[in-house]
């Protein structure tokens, strides 16, 4: 047990992955979900700062963290699935669901697949559209360079691209985040790539999730400008929009206290 009182703990899943996670028995049970190329500890600054007697659970997606693949190739309806099965599996009901850029994908899977079975959602640095081709194709781009000249390449270009050069902790993040991404490598990033430049088309399921929900965005992020922000957002029934100063994509690392307390009102 962690010093925050998480447990690791893993599930099997039935095509043979082995599904890794955190978890915190407690009230009102709170789902975190990382993004692209990261793992739990992602969201490690964000547990410190939320109330110690929070229920939290913490999974690791496929090809993630110590997460291994099954046979199934990986897609944002599976990583929900895995989610949905995990919670159900450990007794949790009416979670909050909280996720962040590839996370918010899978929550999104998670509400189109189980509408009502969450009581709220945070949807954190994400979108609910789809790639277009140019997204598509730097996708596939990236799995070229995974391919030829490894994880490490592609890391070294897409790494500068979710944070803040200017943030006064740019540089923990960056070494942070390329141990994460060292744990994903080779094998679990491609897939996940492919599974990204697929996912579905949400934003025709926004309206029907009416359930209290709030949006997170950094005003400085490269990859989800505000605008698109505002317009999830606006999509959402009743949704809050909360924009962080001087933030970039990776608002959980670079903001911990400020995402935490918006968490803590779900």
């Amino acid at each position: 047990m962690s010093a925050s009182g998480l447990v690791r703990a893993h599930f099997a899943t039935e095509d043979g992955a082995d599904i890794a996670y955190r978890i915190r028995r407690g009230r009102d049970p709170l789902v975190l979900i990382h993004g692209l190329g990261c793992d739990a500890s992602m969201w490690d600054g964000v547990v410190a700062a939320l109330p110690n007697d929070l229920g939290l659970v913490i999974p690791e997606l496929r090809g993630h963290g110590e997460s291994t693949l099954g046979w199934r190739a990986p897609s944002v309806d599976q990583w929900a699935d895995d989610v949905w099965r995990l919670l159900r599996d450990k007794g949790i009901e009416a979670p909050a669901i909280a996720g962040l850029s590839m996370g918010g994908y899978a929550a999104l899977g998670v509400a189109a697949a189980h509408p009502g079975f969450a009581r709220a959602f945070a949807f954190v640095s994400t979108s609910a559209a789809p790639d277009d081709d140019e997204g598509r194709l730097r996708r596939a781009a990236g799995i070229t360079t995974i391919r030829r000249e490894g994880w490490r390449r592609f890391a070294a270009g897409f790494i500068p691209s979710i944070l803040n050069a200017s943030g006064a902790q740019c540089e923990a993040h960056r070494k942070h985040l390329t141990t994460m991404f060292e744990h994903a490598g080779d094998s679990g990033l491609p897939p996940t790539l492919m599974a990204l430049a697929a996912r579905p088309d949400r934003r025709e399921l926004l309206p029907t999730i009416r359930v209290p929900s709030i949006v997170i965005a950094g005003t400085v992020d490269a990859l989800i400008p505000t605008d698109r922000a505002r317009e999830l957002a606006t999509s959402l029934p009743g949704a809050q929009l909360h924009l962080l100063e001087g933030i970039a994509h990776m608002s959980a690392m670079e903001a911990p206290e400020a995402v935490a307390d918006l968490l803590g009102t779900l």
